[in-house]
């Protein structure tokens, strides 16, 4: 892909710095309350929709920007780099929006596309299951037809941001015949709907950030299907692959800014008077560190440039996201063993570095396992981009 920015392109990084010089956004100091810090994400993601920042590639029509994917993509490395929070309707922009815009119909974009771009409206997404995660196909969540409705009843689990979800894509069992993919169809419920029951589930990092989903007797009606009956595991695999691929070049960005943080702290912290930089062990670390984060990078930059010259986001995302893990996992852990015991015993709210690398590496854990597990990207990559034989 092109690596070198377009006149307009610098023009429009020259813009967000200075939208993000006069902002100054801190991810750091966020409220540590869940429900505060969503409202502080509220609050973010609608100034930047209100600045052009959120949804600059989306349709106008339905709310967007109208300008080329490149511009977001700009947007989103430029923010990363800021170390500015993340968005808090990341599910519905990145995960379930795409979706919307590919298989909804034009009223159901205009009337749910909007308020994911402005906030105001949060998106979660109920995929997974207790007995149905590597093995979606085999979800037994069901939504059975009554005329002008659904009635879904199911438990869905890992259901991230779902306490503050107006709306969840919910996929479903709709048919039992002929193979167990093709009888799953998406449908967009309502979480406010009687039958809907939510339990938060507190991680080791201490947020309550996911959340088991319960639907007994939901009523869903049959406008909020997504696509045609029975479409929701092509629709799921459009979905995964917006969240595996396209997420990975912003966040490569931000796990270089993470790795600048340790390399800094390294150079101040000593160990028997020397600077703990100093040390070759510590360098072999960090350079390990800087390798990871690179490869992802380069990698990153083939997949989006693929979808930017028209191509979809397939199944390399797999790779990606493989590769998104390990990069994540690896700084934390080598940030951890470099920068002292004390980093392990830190309590997840503290404001130093101790607390900000303790987190970080608490919730690098869930890198192998949210968007697919690492078991399955790789039986993906066999399958669908080596073409292996099957066992």
């Amino acid at each position: 892909m092109r690596l070198t920015a377009t006149d307009s392109e610098r023009r429009l990084q020259e813009e967000i710095r200075g939208f993000l010089a006069s902002e100054r956004p801190d991810a750091g100091r966020l409220p540590r309350p869940l429900a505060e810090r969503m409202e502080a994400l509220r609050a973010w993601q609608a100034r930047c929709y209100e600045a052009g920042y959120v949804g600059r590639a989306w349709p106008q029509e339905f709310g967007g920007g109208g300008a080329p994917a490149a511009e977001q993509i700009i947007i989103d490395q430029e923010l990363a780099a800021a170390g500015a929070p993340e968005f808090a309707n990341v599910v519905g922009l990145d995960v379930l929006g795409p979706s919307l815009l590919r298989f909804g119909s034009d009223e159901q974009r205009r009337r749910y596309i909007p308020p994911i771009l402005a906030a105001e409206e949060i998106w979660c997404q109920g995929f997974s299951e207790p007995d149905a995660g590597s093995d979606l196909a085999s979800l037994r969540t069901r939504a059975d037809e009554r005329g002008d409705h659904f009635v879904v009843s199911g438990q869905k689990t890992w259901v991230s941001w779902g306490q503050f979800a107006r709306w969840c894509g919910v996929l479903a069992r709709t048919q039992d015949a002929g193979p167990k993919h093709r009888g799953i169809s998406m449908l967009i419920v309502d979480m406010r709907s009687p039958g809907v029951e939510l339990r938060p589930m507190t991680q080791t990092t201490g947020h309550a950030e996911f959340c088991e989903l319960f639907l007994d007797d939901v009523v869903v009606p049959r406008e909020n299907l997504l696509g045609d009956l029975g479409d929701g595991w092509k629709i799921a695999m459009h979905t995964l692959g917006h969240e595996r691929g396209t997420a990975a070049l912003p966040r490569q960005v931000k796990l270089r800014t993470w790795l600048d943080r340790a390399v800094r702290v390294a150079s101040e912290r000593t160990v028997d008077g020397d600077p703990l930089i100093d040390d070759p062990g510590a360098q072999l670390a960090l350079a390990r560190a800087l390798v990871a984060v690179e490869v992802l990078r380069h990698h990153a930059y083939r997949t989006v440039g693929e979808f930017l010259n028209g191509g979809a986001v397939g199944p390399d995302s797999s790779s990606v996201k493989l590769l998104m893990a390990e990069a994540e996992q690896r700084l934390a852990a080598t940030a951890i063993e470099l920068l002292g015991p004390t980093i392990e015993h830190a309590e997840p709210d503290a404001a130093d570095e101790d607390g900000f690398w303790n987190e970080t590496y608490l919730y690098s854990r869930a890198a192998s396992v949210y968007g697919g597990t690492q078991q399955i990207q790789r039986d993906i990559i066999a399958d669908r981009v080596l073409a292996l034989p099957k066992e």
